[in-house]
Order: C-alpha cells, then sequence, then structure tokens
C-alpha cells in the first residue's frame, strides 16, 4: 500500500509540473507597430492623338468614264410606196396616213343667231340638236324618223346662241328645231370632217 501511495503521489507531482511549465510563448515586440505604406508606382501612359491624313482622297467620277450614248433617229412610220399602188392583201399591207384622226367623236360648235318668222328676237327660244346617220338635204326626207336627239337648250337673252357638241364621227347631219320656227326654217347642216363650226342667222 505504501508503494501505491508512493506512485500515485509521484504521477500526480509529473502532471502539475507538465501543466505549470509550458515555457514562454513568443516575444512579442511592445513598441508601436511600424507600418511602411506600401508604394504605389502609377505608370500614365499617354497615347498620341492620331495625326489627320493631310493628303487628298482621290474620287473617281462614273459619269466621267461613260461615254455619252449617240441619240437614236427617229422612227419612220411611212408606207412603203411599192405597196400604195396595190391593194392590201393582208393586215401588214394595210397602212395608216399621217393626218389619220383616230378620235371616234369630233367637236362642232354652234354659233346661231337672228329672228322668228315674225321678225322677233329668238331670245329664250328653246332649241333642239338632232343628228343622223346620213346626208339629209331636205327637211322632207324619210330619213329624218332616225335623227337621234343630241342635246336641248335655249337661245340667251339676247336671241344668241353658242354651243360646242362632241358629235360621233358615224353621224353625218345634224338638225336645228328652233320652238315656234316653221319646218322649212329649220336648219339641216351636213357634218363632215373638217368642219368644226356651224354658223347661222335664222330669219
Amino acid at each position: 500500500m505504501t508503494t501505491f501511495n508512493q506512485l500515485s503521489t509521484l504521477t500526480l507531482l509529473c502532471l502539475t509540473l507538465c501543466a505549470c511549465g509550458g515555457g514562454g510563448g513568443e516575444g512579442s515586440s511592445s513598441g508601436p507597430a511600424s507600418t511602411s505604406p506600401a508604394s504605389s508606382s502609377s505608370s500614365t501612359v499617354t497615347t498620341p492623338a492620331p495625326t489627320a491624313n493631310t493628303q487628298p482622297q482621290a474620287q473617281t467620277d462614273d459619269s466621267a468614264a461613260t461615254p455619252a450614248q449617240p441619240a437614236e433617229p427617229a422612227p419612220n412610220y411611212d408606207p412603203d410606196p411599192a405597196r400604195l399602188d396595190s391593194a392590201a392583201e393582208t393586215s401588214n399591207d394595210l397602212h395608216v396616213k399621217a393626218d389619220f384622226n383616230f378620235s371616234t367623236s369630233k367637236s362642232v360648235t354652234l354659233d346661231l343667231g337672228g329672228e322668228d318668222v315674225f321678225g322677233d328676237s329668238l331670245a329664250n327660244k328653246m332649241v333642239k340638236i338632232y343628228a343622223l346617220h346620213e346626208v339629209i338635204e331636205s327637211y322632207e326626207d324619210q330619213a329624218l324618223a332616225d335623227k337621234a336627239l343630241l342635246a336641248t337648250t335655249r337661245f340667251n337673252s339676247a336671241g344668241q346662241l353658242t354651243l360646242t357638241l362632241d358629235v360621233p364621227v358615224n353621224y353625218q347631219t345634224l338638225l336645228i328645231s328652233v320652238d315656234g320656227m316653221l319646218q322649212s326654217n329649220h336648219l339641216l347642216s351636213e357634218l363632215t370632217m373638217q368642219a368644226t363650226t356651224v354658223a347661222h342667222q335664222f330669219n
């Protein structure tokens, strides 16, 4: 028992010494910490401005390189003189004269005035204008039954009438009928391709 007590005491003593004798810590400087500021070196890189190119650039003109085109001659529509003396057998042999009028109507201007059968003015008298397909020379002609009415109008207060009509080219005669006038005083006027004005003084 004595030996066991001695071993226990020795063990406890060793444990106590290990716990207290742990050695010294690292020495630390008690002085103020010296801080050395980091020296940053900044390098500024300067890029030189680009210099303007003083040499002018050559410009190309495409129009100067293209030669002028010669003017084309005007087309000639004159018929072949060799075919004018013979009848056309096909449509290729046909030709149209330069002064041919392709219009389907013609403008006819009426210039009317005068007096009625009693010598009175035609002021405000009604006028009817007819067209006929055939050439009519007399009011008694039976073809008058096929007349077509083109316009109805009146003389003005001065007894004058000026009117322009578009008359189909297939009509060949105008009949101008004045209200209150005898049939023998009505006007029959042949329409030709050259006639553009019908002037007449009733009496």
